[in-house]
């Protein structure tokens, strides 16, 4: 999940009746609905976080004031994401995040202040913005929830539905003479009555980042003389280029106005004067550094610095360098480092990586992907699950980034797309990264493709897109009978035949197993046809067909147990006891689980050992053992709380409250039965 950390209580020059209007705006109006408008680098963030640390706000909002830095908003699940880890909700794979969220704010009798900083990315950087349109549409219906917009430029977003809180707040300006300086030398007070401060500051045009960069600058040493010539010799150089870079260019100039040119080059100048001074202090790992860092858009924990940029050596040097020149901040926990937006753009703009330096950045994020056999029942899986958790955008940006890049390994870069989606499968529905390796496999004509297909299709089955699912698996099967049923795709079977069965296509996944099952018992490989077998015993058995399901799972579980695959075998067993289960017989179905259960347990399956103990819950609930069936549940809580998948936690616990339940309404009914029976001894 992306990081969401509220940052410290900022220290601001000037700007205090500014941040009182928005305090009081806050404190005054239920459900309040600011924005606070401004230039790149003129501190909209800086007033926006000193105003949800303002006391009264803090009074009113307590622990429900939120951060959601939406530069990490690199598409539209990963921005709800970023919402609902904001307001600590668990991670899930629900179908509906949205929804999810909005029924936790509508259920909670609290006060919440969302802070959306840099709202601009998910709403108007050369983005569809409907999508934020709709996140904000839906939150603005719950009475109890304020929130604040930071936005590039100086119109509010257009959203029909919105009634901004009034007074409006007006576009942030530039810090006044005063503040300006007190701003530089707080940072440098050596230039205390320096006859050319003024000069400088003018120069810099009250823009806080330019201020903060420059007084840093010169913290290190110089004149600011030296400093004045040198910034009019970039300026002339950036009139010659024709001005700054525009990357914020919106789609509609009435959604996102473009920045003044001037302050963009104040910022531009600033930022480059910055960064060249790290080569002139000699540490030539610094603007390496900062590129690397710049992208990725959740920042990089400090701890995997080495892994991301092996080639530098001098990596802890250069990143004190960064942090002393203060284009580089610390989370507020100190784990992770980030670079600031204005200087992402720039780094990504004017000093785009070395392909030595890109190729390790992307080999680091492609080994976080979980390996081929690591399913979500394997422990592995939960490492893997663990050190993605953090670093979810960062992986999503840099797989896109190497898709659309033609000088990439691209096959490299789709296998690891393919991977990480089997770990979203289990975590977090997201399809962006695999419909993105897709569109790419299509056009470079991949081996991977049939894989690519299989992978985004089987997404899409846990979703409620299943006309779009049906469409892709159909293509995959055309791909796999015309590969000649490759082993390496039979994992996909199980998708298929799922989407055939809820169609009532029995008859057609019957079929097709049957064949795939054939093949593979002709080269000798035997786990694959088994596993063909096993799904065959799960079309009989939606078909209540139960003396072919019994039939097929106990072959299978035989042919399993013959190449030495326990866990198949276990699964075989779990699947027989709960077809003893749909028959009624509860006793044998209850030993069959129970062999089952030895073995997951004995494998150390976590996900898989509190599957099984969920249908031995079943068996006791079919016949009204509700008791047993709730102590059953909860002697494996424990276990499936190792797997770290909230979605299945979420799935277990509700079971536990539904049995709860029975034992509730068990009781009230034999307490009513008890009334009539004294009213029948009384007559």
């Amino acid at each position: 999940m992306p990081t969401t950390v509220m940052p410290p209580d900022p220290r601001i020059f000037g700007r205090y009746e500014y941040v009182e209007q928005a305090v009081e705006l806050l404190i005054s109006a239920t459900g309040a609905k600011i924005v606070i408008l401004g230039a790149e680098g003129v501190g909209k963030t800086s007033v926006a976080l000193k105003t949800v640390h303002d006391p009264r706000v803090v009074d009113r909002f307590g622990e429900n004031r939120c951060w959601i830095p939406c530069e990490q908003a690199t598409s539209s699940p990963l921005f709800v994401d970023l919402v609902a880890k904001s307001l600590n909700l668990p991670s899930s794979s629900s179908k509906d995040r949205l929804a999810d969220i909005v029924t936790f704010l509508k259920n909670s009798k609290l006060l919440y202040l969302l802070l959306f900083d840099n709202f601009e990315t998910p709403w108007g950087v050369k983005r569809r913005h409907w999508y934020a349109d709709d996140v904000l549409r839906r939150l603005a219906k719950i009475p109890s929830v304020s929130f604040i917009l930071t936005m590039r430029g100086n119109r509010y977003p257009s959203f029909y539905f919105m009634d901004w809180t009034e007074p409006r707040l007006q576009s942030l300006s530039q810090l006044d003479p005063d503040a300006a300086e007190e701003a530089f030398l707080n940072i440098s007070p050596r230039f205390k009555g320096d006859s050319r401060l003024e000069t400088l500051l003018q120069t810099l045009d009250g823009m806080p980042l330019a201020i903060t960069l420059m007084a840093k600058l010169l913290g290190g040493g110089g004149t600011i003389t030296d400093l004045l010539e040198k910034w009019e010799s970039e300026s002339i150089k950036l009139l010659d280029q024709g001005g700054g870079d525009d990357q914020w260019e919106s789609e509609s100039a009435s959604t996102l106005d473009q920045r003044d040119g001037y302050d963009r080059n104040i910022i531009q100048v600033s930022i480059k004067l910055s960064i060249d001074s790290f080569s002139v202090k000699g540490n030539m790992d610094a603007i390496p550094l900062l590129g690397v860092l710049a992208m990725l858009p959740a920042g990089a924990a400090v701890a995997r610095i080495p892994d991301l940029c092996p080639s530098l050596p001098d990596w802890r040097a250069a990143l004190s360098l960064l942090r002393a020149a203060a284009v580089v901040y610390d989370s507020a926990d100190g784990s992770r480092i980030q670079v600031l937006s204005p200087i992402q753009s720039y780094m990504t703009s004017h000093h785009p990586l070395e392909s030595r330096l890109l190729e390790d950045l992307r080999e680091s994020y492609y080994a976080l992907s979980p390996p081929e056999k690591n399913e979500a029942h394997h422990p592995a899986f939960v490492n893997v699950a663990k050190k993605l958790a953090d670093d979810e955008v960062n992986m999503e940006a840099v797989l896109i980034n190497a898709l659309r890049d033609v000088n990439a390994n691209r096959e490299a870069a789709i296998k690891a797309s393919v991977s990480y989606s089997r770990y979203l499968y289990y975590t977090r529905l997201r399809t962006e990264v695999i419909k993105e390796a897709v569109d790419v496999a299509r056009k470079i004509d991949s081996p991977q493709l049939a894989d690519c297909i299989g992978s985004f299709g089987t997404i899409l089955t846990r979703t409620n897109q299943s006309d779009s699912a049906k469409q892709l698996l159909e293509e995959f099967v055309k791909l796999f009978v015309n590969q000649g049923y490759p082993k390496s795709l039979a994992k996909y079977l199980v998708s298929i035949t799922n989407i055939w069965m809820k169609q009532g296509e029995h008859e057609r996944a019957i079929s097709m197993l049957e064949e795939c099952r054939g093949i593979m018992l002709g080269r000798g490989e035997i786990d694959t046809a088994a596993g063909c077998l096993w799904l065959m015993g799960e079309c009989h058995l939606r078909r209540l067909k139960y003396d072919l399901a019994r039939s097929a799972f106990e072959q299978a579980r035989s042919e399993f147990s013959s190449v030495g695959d326990d866990h198949h075998v276990a699964h075989c067993l779990m699947s027989l006891g709960a077809m003893l289960t749909y028959e009624g017989g509860y006793v044998e179905a209850q030993y069959v689980l129970g062999e089952a259960l030895s073995i997951f347990m004995k494998l150390g399956l976590p996900f898989d050992v509190g599957e099984c103990m969920s249908k031995l819950a079943v068996t006791h609930n079919r016949q009204r053992e509700y008791t047993l069936a709730l102590a059953k549940l909860e002697e494996g809580l424990p276990i499936v709380m190792k797997t770290g998948l909230q979605s299945w936690i979420e799935s277990y616990n509700a079971d536990i409250g539904a049995t709860r339940m029975m034992i509730e309404l068990q009781v009230d009914n034999n307490d009513d039965d008890d009334d009539d029976d004294d009213e029948e001894a009384e007559v």
